[in-house]
């Protein structure tokens, strides 16, 4: 007959060895006691055969307490005097035994479901995760970890001096994880740019081991872990492999300086035909006196300034969203704008001195456009205010130009929109960075009104 495949483990062997040898050696001391005439201090070396079955054994611990308990009664009854006083302490501490066997025992199957919960959680991480104790041993070594490096968690689990760092480098070596379970500031000489936050650590490195030494660009978030004095007990570290990631983006920045360089090759070329061409225009309307001549080079000269104002939205629509967003001075901005625009007269009145926002840094080019649309619709002044609402901060530009069709206000902001040859649509992108939202509520033939809503977080006034 096979024994069961429980039984015949190392370690398993030796707690049962352990808690037959403390239960024999106890009971026999109690009976020695019991004949001696002692009843009072050998008693209490019972609880070390019930503690550690209710902590090895937590399923079978009240079980195992029962039977010593009973044992112990048995024999103390049968071996002391009869009386009624000396009888219900025996089963008082019969009882007291049955009862620290099951405390203990629940308390420690609540544990282990604390802890195989947490052993879940670690194991079942997309991410591949490990952790190590205070003393650098791996005590956890998920299921995705085992996949990206190919090293099983019965290998590894236990393994101290740097292990968890050969599948990655090839060699034993701090690594991240000990820079966060000791702050040693030496180990930052493997790392460049790392970031905290809080305890925790962030670094994207090359880890030539993996791939089968092909090596990987991988991301690592590291983080303390403390017991209840808040001591350093262990870290954890989590690793995820951003290879495809870090070559993607190597290759955008690749076609956008492409796009980029094209595009300026591009824009320097039509920028030189232009000169041409007005320069020619010029010399026409020098030698052409005839009216109906002259009408028509102003027409050619009006559609060349179109493809200089295209150029000119060209090279803003490139530079939109390469720098972060700035708390922007409204009023100064918009007399920025205006100081670089011909204006043709039109006066511009601007009462936000107190506001700022918080903007993409082209939020000049967004007022420039919106104060051109004014000058294109023959307006003489333009109003620039702001008003508190429930959504946030108004900011409202006003013109008395010949303000925008009913049959245009749907399309206004569209990229194919032929009235604001884009600069509206580009305005709207500008703005859109920062969740700035824009409309028009004008009235056909009384001018413009714009309203640019600043989100409640995205305004200050001083």
């Amino acid at each position: 007959m096979r024994s069961h495949p429980f039984f015949n483990e190392p370690v398993e062997q030796r707690r049962i060895i352990i808690i037959l040898a403390a239960t024999a050696i106890t009971l026999a001391a109690n009976i020695i006691g019991l004949l001696q005439g002692i009843t009072h201090v050998f008693p209490h070396l019972l609880y070390l055969p019930i503690l550690l079955a209710g902590y090895w054994y937590p399923r079978r611990g009240a079980v195992i307490a029962l039977l010593i308990a009973a044992t112990y009664a048995g024999a103390a009854i049968f071996l002391t005097p009869p009386d009624l006083f000396v009888t219900l302490s025996i089963l008082a501490r019969a009882t007291v035994y049955i009862t620290i066997g099951f405390v203990v025992s629940l308390l420690t199957i609540r544990l282990r479901q604390s802890e195989e919960q947490l052993h879940d959680l670690i194991e079942f991480l997309p991410d591949a995760t490990f952790a190590i104790d205070r003393e650098g041993r791996v005590i956890a070594w998920n299921r995705a970890i085992e996949k990206m490096t190919g090293v099983p968690k019965m290998k590894i689990i236990g393994q101290g001096g740097y292990a968890y760092a050969v599948p990655f480098y090839g060699e034993k070596r701090p690594i991240l994880i000990d820079f966060a379970m000791k702050n040693d500031p030496g180990l930052e000489a493997y790392y460049d740019g790392i970031v905290r936050d809080g305890d925790a650590v962030e670094a994207e490195v090359i880890a030539p081991g993996l791939n089968d030494g092909r090596g990987a660009h991988v991301r690592c978030v590291a983080t303390p872990l403390y017991d209840s004095g808040r001591e350093v007990a262990g870290a954890v570290e989590s690793i995820r492999d951003i290879t495809g990631e870090v070559m993607a983006r190597s290759a955008l920045r690749n076609t956008n300086r492409q796009l980029t360089t094209l595009s300026g090759i591009i824009r320097h070329g039509l920028s030189k035909r232009l000169e041409e061409l007005y320069r020619h225009l010029t010399i026409g309307s020098m030698q052409i006196s005839d009216p109906a001549s002259l009408s028509v080079l102003r027409k050619i000269e009006e559609s060349a300034d179109g493809i200089r104002r295209q150029i000119a939205i060209s090279r803003d629509f490139r530079e939109i969203g390469t720098k972060p967003p700035v708390w922007m001075p409204v009023q100064e901005t918009v007399h920025h704008a205006t100081t670089r625009l011909d204006t043709r007269g039109m006066a511009v009145h601007a009462w936000t001195e107190r506001l700022t926002i918080f903007s993409d840094p082209h939020l000049r080019i967004a007022i420039s456009h919106l104060i051109e649309n004014a000058i294109a619709a023959g307006a003489t002044a333009l109003l620039v205010t702001y008003q508190i609402r429930d959504g946030g901060c108004a900011i409202i530009l006003e013109d008395n130009g010949t303000g925008i069709p009913d049959d245009e206000k749907k399309r206004l902001f569209a990229d194919s929109n032929d009235r604001s040859g884009h600069g509206l649509f580009l305005a709207r992108e500008i703005l859109a960075i920062t969740g700035i939202e824009i409309h028009e509520e004008g009235e056909s033939g009384r001018g413009a009104r714009f309203i640019l809503m600043v989100p409640p977080e995205g305004y200050r006034i001083t």
